[in-house]
């Protein structure tokens, strides 16, 4: 295999309409959300499986499919597949593998379904063989958009799994044309993605997929002999609770049984159980699947980190049968609970059509989040653009896919419209180990800023921190501070937006119908200075103390650049703090407006106003400066408060 699973598919950038935005393609209807004027969209399609079979997927509601996607610059008879790992195997040993269930789109036909046996060198796929496959073809009923099918293709040779099985393929056989969107999803289901097609007239091959965080609405089935109460709880992780406090933990089950209506467990504490514990779930959620619920977690009677295990006693008030009943963890009781503030670091461009879309997620975000929310739009998509900044690092951001969107540099790329809107939320449950305030003071007549930030610490270590300057109300009159806009109802029905109609848009992008192919917005959250200096930061903060604070200084310096320069709004400047581990991933941050270091309001700048008038502080007119304050009236209408020393 001459180009052997290319990272992100990068290849097929240049061949997809819409590059900017997915590398698989938008279906006609944006994941989740429906067209009225398409009529009804079918609900979800129970699974058509035996007493003794199970399913294997990559999500836990393995009845839904939210939508369509096709590679329209992969065209011909192609295959895709999801990878299982041999940790996603292990609990099926000695089952065997029964068929492939898969959701296809309206009107498209499937030739095949297959499972490939893989094997692996450090992590990395070296070789797939084919293990078992079929021929039948399967068809989804035509219909309108989103009226896709589930179908079931069953293998008359069916192969045990068992621990040689370092990890499969699991796939079905589709055509992709220049403009169909055959392929089934899940969105918020992040898992690996395969395409096997001709590309760049190569030969056919595997190439890797950014899926930005939406998987393939595909299973494998198993059959075996699966006792009726069995249930293995999935690690627990890291689990963080203020001294005294009780907190609900979603924790994942995986049923291997043919009900799952209850639960009783202990919870291990440096290894000494609690006493038993009864979780009634109100409702039966059936055979097999994998089920998130909340489980109670009381914090350790003192601060700090112990091992912690929760062991599944009972399933539906019987003994649970599974060998592997229980999951680990650490449990981290902390002195208290400090606010979190999560960063979403979003990569935009005026000159990107499909990041119109991740202009309208990034003011979401600061509406629902308020406070808690901290976002930076890094114009790095393209070096025409006003706004285009350079001096920034964030691992998972290139300038070469926009939009783009990494959440406290801890998660891979997403999409800021479809996946990161409701993955702040999840973060915000997270309780942190360090709470970070933070200052800025404009000096040296504006053109730097002196930023001052303060660490209150749960914990002792070594972290990082790095500074930004973010910029709200950015405007301009020329046609570079236009934003590009595929959703244009000029592109409606073609590679621009595949949309027909307003009303087919979800109802917080439709505006953008009617804004044209290109307008002038308005850019907040615009990233105009940072602590990195050609790609390194320079910010420094002293070893974190345990119940302690540090500080930290650096000075940042305003834009040179005239064409961004004249945009800027001085009151509208803001100076970001972000806290790092040892991995890089943001722990907390802080955002503040920057003030004058007088104390003064800042007032707005242009390049092109003059003095037309002075006064001094009593109000009386002066004909040059004087020592103190003055108040001095601008040829643009405005007036601000300057302090001559």
């Amino acid at each position: 295999m001459k180009k052997f699973l290319l990272s992100a598919f990068a290849m097929l950038l240049a061949l997809t309409a819409g590059a900017q935005n997915f590398t698989v393609e938008k279906s006609p209807n944006t994941l989740g959300v429906q067209a009225p004027a398409f009529g009804a969209f079918k609900a979800p399609a129970k699974a058509n499986l035996a007493a003794n079979q199970r399913l294997i997927g990559y999500y836990d509601d393995v009845e839904t499919c939210d939508g369509y996607v096709g590679l329209t610059g992969l065209t011909g008879d192609n295959k895709v597949a999801m990878q299982l790992t041999a940790d996603d195997l292990a609990p099926y040993y000695g089952k065997k593998i029964a068929g492939v269930r898969f959701n296809l789109a309206q009107g498209e036909t499937s030739t095949g379904v297959f499972v490939q046996n893989l094997t692996l060198s450090n992590g990395q796929i070296t070789d797939i063989k084919d293990l078992v496959s079929s021929d039948e073809s399967v068809t989804s009923a035509a219909g309108a958009e989103n009226t896709g099918e589930w179908h079931e293709v069953m293998f008359d040779n069916k192969i045990e799994l068992s621990s040689s099985f370092e990890g499969l393929f699991v796939g079905y056989c589709y055509t992709q044309t220049a403009s169909n969107y055959p392929i089934g999803v899940k969105k918020n289901a992040d898992g690996a993605f395969f395409i096997y097609g001709k590309a760049n007239g190569n030969g056919a091959d595997w190439y890797s997929v950014d899926n930005n965080g939406t998987s393939l609405s595909i299973q494998l089935i198993v059959e075996g002999d699966f006792a009726p109460n069995s249930v293995q709880p999935l690690d627990l992780g890291t689990i963080k609770v203020g001294l005294g406090k009780t907190k609900n933990v979603k924790v994942t089950l995986k049923n291997f049984g043919s009900k799952l209506s209850n639960i009783d467990y202990t919870i291990a504490l440096n290894g000494k159980a609690g006493a038993e514990q009864h979780l009634d779930f109100g409702k039966d959620f059936g055979v097999g699947g994998k089920h998130t619920v909340e489980i109670p977690f009381a914090a350790a009677p003192t601060t700090g980190e112990v091992p912690v295990t929760l062991t599944i006693t009972k399933v539906n008030g019987e003994k649970n049968a599974s060998t592997s009943n229980s999951a680990s963890g650490t449990l981290i009781t902390l002195r208290k609970a400090l606010k979190k503030v999560t960063v979403v670091e979003e990569n935009t461009g005026t000159n990107c059509p499909w990041c119109s879309r991740g202009h309208v997620a990034m003011e979401k975000m600061r509406k629902l989040y308020g406070d808690q929310f901290v976002g930076i739009a890094w114009h790095y998509f393209e070096n025409g653009d006003p706004m285009y900044f350079t001096n920034y690092s964030v691992p998972g951001l290139s300038n070469g896919a926009a939009p783009q969107a990494v959440i406290n540099r801890s998660s891979s790329a997403m999409d800021p419209y479809f996946n990161a809107v409701t993955a702040v939320a999840t973060t915000l449950d997270d309780l942190p180990v360090a709470e970070v305030k933070v200052t800025g003071t404009f000096a040296e007549e504006d053109t730097k800023v002196n930023a001052k930030a303060s660490v209150e610490s749960l914990v002792s270590g070594d972290y990082n921190i790095v500074y930004a300057l973010v910029a709200d109300g950015l405007t301009g009159t020329t046609n570079k501070w236009k934003q590009k806009n595929a959703y244009s109802k000029i592109y409606a029905g073609n590679n621009g937006n595949h949309f027909n109609s307003k009303s087919e848009l979800p109802e917080d992008l439709q505006p953008l119908w009617d804004a044209g192919s290109t307008y002038f917005a308005t850019f907040n959250d615009v990233l105009i200075a940072s602590s990195y200096v050609s790609k390194t930061n320079k910010a420094t903060l002293p070893t974190l103390v345990e119940d302690g604070v540090v500080s930290s200084e650096y000075t940042l310096s305003m834009p040179k650049s005239t064409k961004i320069k004249s945009a800027i709004k001085l009151d509208k400047v803001y100076v970001v703090a972000m806290v790092l581990d040892k991995k890089g991933a943001i722990i907390n941050a802080a955002k503040s407006l920057v003030t004058n270091s007088t104390g003064i309001e800042n007032v707005n700048k242009s390049s092109e106003a003059t003095v037309v008038a002075r006064y001094n502080a009593n109000g009386v007119q002066i004909a040059a400066p004087v020592k103190g304050i003055n108040i001095v009236k601008m040829s643009d209408g405005t007036t601000r408060k300057v302090l001559v020393k």
